[in-house]
C-alpha cells in the first residue's frame, strides 16, 4: 500500500488562512491530516486550498462576506459539514473541540465548504456506487500507541497485546524488579509486585483515527454504546475531551494514572510535530514500537516514518463532491483527482509531514470510493393551458421541494426535445417561465429539476399533456388603392401624388407610382398612405399607384385607377437689350432672354418693328443674339415676342425704341 519515505525540506504547514484572505477550495475536518493539508496549501499556493485546523476558535468564516460556520473538530465533523453544505443531508450536529456540538442546516452553510479532510474511509453502510461524495486517497498514515514519558507500559507491544488492552482484557501493568508484564483483572499478585492500572483513551466520536483504531481492535461504536467496553474513555483524567494526536490526555492525571495511560496516535502527526512542521502538542509523550518495528527513525527535527513499520497503516483522504471529481475542468478535479493532480504531485510535502506515498492497488487521486446517496427532490409542473396555437406561448409553473431549497433549473422536455427552462432561485420553491411551441400535435411535457446543490438528486415531474394546434388559416382581406394629385400643377414646379390604401386590416408594404408604363418610384406605406413629389416636365401625366402587400396572407395587393393629371404651361419672362441709337450705315443687334421657373424655354422669337415682323430666330438655352436688317433713318418701336412651346406659354416683351441715324 505505501512507500514510506524520509521527508524533504518543506516550509511549516499553513494553519488557518491569514485573516481576511479566502481560498478557492475550503476544507475542514481531520486533525490527523490538518498539518499536511496545510502544508499542501502552502506548497501549491495561489489560494487554491484553504484548510482550517480542527482546533482553535469555535467558528470560522470561509468566504468574504460569508457566515460563521462551526470549526469541525474531526473527520466525521468535516464530512458532515460538507454533506450539509451540498444538501446531501439537511442538518447535522458538528463536533467542536471542548464544546457542545453545533447544529447546522443546508440553508445556513451552503457554498461555505468544498472538501473535507478525513483520516478514515467511508463506512461500509455508506458506500454507494452513485454516492455524491468521493473519498480520494492522497497519502498513507501509520498509527501506533502513545504513552506518557514515565509510563510503565512496555515500549514494544504485539498487535495482539494492544487489542487485548483496548478490549479490557489486559487491565494492569505488573512491575516486579526487572520484570514487567501485562495482566488482566483476575491476576493474583505475588510479593514484590507493583500494579499500575491501564487507562485506555480514545479520541471523541467522529474522529477518523478513533474509527480506524476501533476497526483494528475489532470494536464497534455500537459495542461502546452498549457498554461492552467500559474501559474505553474519550475524556481525560480531568474530564476534558481527548483530542486526537495531542499528548495532553496522557499526562492529565497523577503520576500513577499517567504511568498507565495509553492512546492511539498518528505517527505522521508525531513526526510533523517533532520536526516543527506544525505546533508541538505531544506534551513529551512517546510513540512506541509494534511487533518489534519502531514507529519512527531519526531524531528531533529530522524524524521520519520508519519504512519498515507496517502494523497499523491506513490511507488518508480528502472528501469531495462526486460530480466535481468527475468534471476534469473543475478546480476540485485539478487539485485532487489523478496522479498528476496538484496534491498528488507534491510528494515531497506529503513525506515531509510524516506520511507515506500510496502504491499498489490504492493510488493517489483514485476516485473509486463513493458514498452517501443524494437527498431526494420532488418536482411538480402545471401548464397555464392544455391547448395552445402553434407559435403562441404557454406558461409553465413549477414547484420544487429539495433539501435546503438551494434552487436550480427545471428543464422542460417533450420526450428528449428541450422546450425551455424555468429558473428556481436560491431559497425559493417555485418559478415560472413561458415556452413557445413550434411543432403541432400532442405533447407530453415533463419538468426535470437540475439542482444547484451537488448533494441533491434531480427529479422529474409527472407529464402534463399539451395539444398544439395549427395556426388557423384566415383569408387575406381585399384592399383598394386610390391615387390623388395636388391642385393646379404647373410645368417646372413640383406637385405631389398620394396613394391611400384601404383595407379592414392594417396594410403594410409599398406603393409603386407609374406614369403610364414608366415606373417613377417605390414608396413604403406608412399609416396606410404613400406619397411622391414629381417635378412637372410636361403638361399631362397618367398616374397609377400599385400597392404591393408585404403580408399577402393578411392583406391583398391592389392597383389604383389611372389618374390623368393636367399641368399648366409655365409663364415665361421675355426681355431684350438694344442700343438706343444706331450710327449711320450700322446695323442694330439685340440680345434676347426668355426664362421660366423650373424649365428652360425652347422655340423661336420674332422681332417686330411696329406691326411688321422684321426677324424670326430660334433661341438656345433661352437666349438669342439677333442682328437686325438695315433700318430706315428715324425712330423704331421694337417688340420681341416668344412664340411658345409645348410646356411654356407665348409672351411678348416690353417695347423699346431704337433710333437709326441718317
Amino acid at each position: 500500500m505505501a512507500a514510506l519515505a524520509l521527508g524533504t525540506v518543506v516550509a511549516p504547514a499553513q494553519a488557518d488562512p491569514t485573516a481576511g484572505t479566502f481560498g478557492t477550495l475550503v476544507g475542514l475536518g481531520s486533525d490527523t491530516t490538518q498539518a499536511v493539508v496545510g502544508g499542501l496549501a502552502t506548497s501549491i499556493g495561489g489560494g487554491v486550498l484553504a484548510s482550517y485546523d480542527a482546533t482553535g476558535s469555535g467558528t470560522v468564516v470561509t468566504r468574504s462576506g460569508g457566515v460563521a460556520i462551526p470549526r469541525a473538530n474531526n473527520s466525521g465533523g468535516g464530512r458532515d459539514l460538507l454533506r450539509v453544505a451540498i444538501g446531501q443531508t439537511e442538518t447535522a450536529n458538528i463536533p467542536v473541540f471542548n464544546s457542545p456540538t453545533v447544529p447546522v442546516t443546508t440553508s445556513g452553510i451552503a457554498g461555505q465548504v468544498q472538501f473535507a479532510r478525513s483520516s478514515s474511509g467511508a463506512g461500509s453502510a455508506d458506500v454507494a456506487d452513485d454516492g455524491v461524495l468521493t473519498y480520494i486517497p492522497f497519502a498513507v498514515d501509520a498509527v501506533s500507541y502513545a504513552t506518557a514519558p514515565d509510563s510503565v507500559i512496555p515500549t514494544d507491544l504485539t498487535k495482539a497485546q494492544i487489542v487485548s488492552i483496548f478490549k479490557g482484557e489486559l487491565t494492569q501493568v505488573i512491575v516486579n524488579g526487572a520484570s514487567t508484564h501485562l495482566e488482566g483483572s483476575t491476576y493474583a499478585p505475588v510479593p514484590g509486585d507493583v500494579a499500575t492500572a491501564i487507562t485506555t483513551f480514545l479520541p471523541a466520536a467522529g474522529s477518523g483515527t478513533r474509527s480506524y483504531w476501533l476497526g483494528q481492535m475489532g470494536i464497534t461504536e455500537a459495542n461502546i454504546s452498549a457498554g461492552t467496553y467500559p474501559n474505553l474513555k474519550d475524556k481525560d483524567f480531568t474530564g476534558a475531551a481527548v483530542q486526537e494526536h495531542q499528548g495532553g490526555s496522557l499526562v492529565s492525571g497523577t503520576a500513577t494514572q499517567d504511568a498507565g495511560a495509553i492512546a492511539p496516535f498518528s505517527i505522521a502527526q508525531w513526526v510533523a510535530q517533532g520536526n516543527t512542521k506544525t505546533p508541538d502538542l505531544r506534551a513529551g509523550v512517546r510513540i512506541n514500537a509494534v511487533n518489534g518495528q519502531l514507529a519512527t527513525t531519526g531524531s528531533a527535527g529530522s524524524y521520519a516514518l520508519n519504512p519498515s513499520y507496517n502494523a497499523f497503516t491506513r490511507p488518508v483522504y480528502n472528501i469531495v463532491p462526486s460530480i466535481l471529481a468527475d468534471d476534469p475542468t473543475s478546480e476540485i478535479a485539478k487539485t485532487f483527482v489523478g496522479s498528476t493532480s496538484r496534491v498528488c504531485k507534491e510528494t515531497g510535502t506529503i513525506t515531509a509531514f510524516g506520511f507515506g506515498l500510496l502504491t499498489g492497488g490504492t493510488q493517489c487521486g483514485d476516485t473509486t470510493t463513493r458514498a452517501y446517496k443524494a437527498s431526494t427532490s420532488e418536482t411538480t409542473l402545471a401548464l397555464s393551458s392544455a391547448t395552445v396555437v402553434s407559435g403562441q406561448k404557454v406558461t409553465a409553473n413549477v414547484t420544487v421541494s429539495s433539501v435546503g431549497n438551494g434552487g436550480g433549473t427545471v428543464r422542460l422536455y417533450d420526450g428528449t426535445t428541450l422546450l425551455g427552462s424555468v429558473p428556481v432561485a436560491t431559497g425559493a420553491t417555485s418559478g415560472s417561465a413561458q415556452i413557445t411551441t413550434s411543432s403541432t400535435g400532442s405533447l407530453n411535457v415533463t419538468g426535470t429539476f437540475v439542482p444547484s446543490l451537488l448533494g441533491v438528486a434531480p427529479s422529474v415531474s409527472t407529464a402534463q399533456p399539451l395539444t398544439v394546434t395549427p395556426v388557423p388559416v384566415v383569408p387575406a382581406v381585399a384592399s383598394s388603392t386610390k391615387v390623388t394629385a395636388s391642385a393646379k400643377p404647373v410645368v417646372g414646379k413640383s406637385f405631389t401624388v398620394a396613394a391611400a390604401v384601404t383595407a379592414t386590416k392594417t396594410p403594410a408594404g409599398s406603393v409603386a407610382f407609374y406614369d403610364g408604363t414608366k415606373k417613377l418610384a417605390t414608396v413604403k406605406v406608412t399609416s396606410a398612405k404613400a406619397s411622391l413629389s414629381i417635378k412637372a416636365a410636361k403638361t399631362s401625366y397618367a398616374i397609377k399607384a400599385v400597392f404591393t402587400s408585404s403580408s399577402a396572407a393578411v392583406v391583398k395587393s391592389s392597383t389604383s385607377a389611372v389618374l390623368t393629371v393636367k399641368v399648366a404651361k409655365a409663364t415665361p419672362k421675355v426681355s431684350f437689350t438694344a442700343p438706343t441709337k444706331v450710327a449711320k450705315g450700322k446695323y442694330a443687334t439685340l440680345k434676347v432672354t426668355v426664362s421660366a421657373t423650373g424649365v428652360t424655354p425652347t422655340g423661336k422669337v420674332t422681332i417686330k418693328d411696329g406691326k411688321k415682323v422684321i426677324k424670326t430666330v430660334a433661341i438656345k438655352g433661352g437666349k438669342a443674339t439677333v442682328k437686325l436688317p438695315k433700318l430706315k433713318a428715324g425712330k423704331h418701336k421694337l417688340v420681341v415676342t416668344y412664340t411658345g412651346s409645348t410646356t411654356v406659354n407665348a409672351k411678348a416683351s416690353a417695347a423699346k425704341t431704337v433710333t437709326q441715324a441718317k
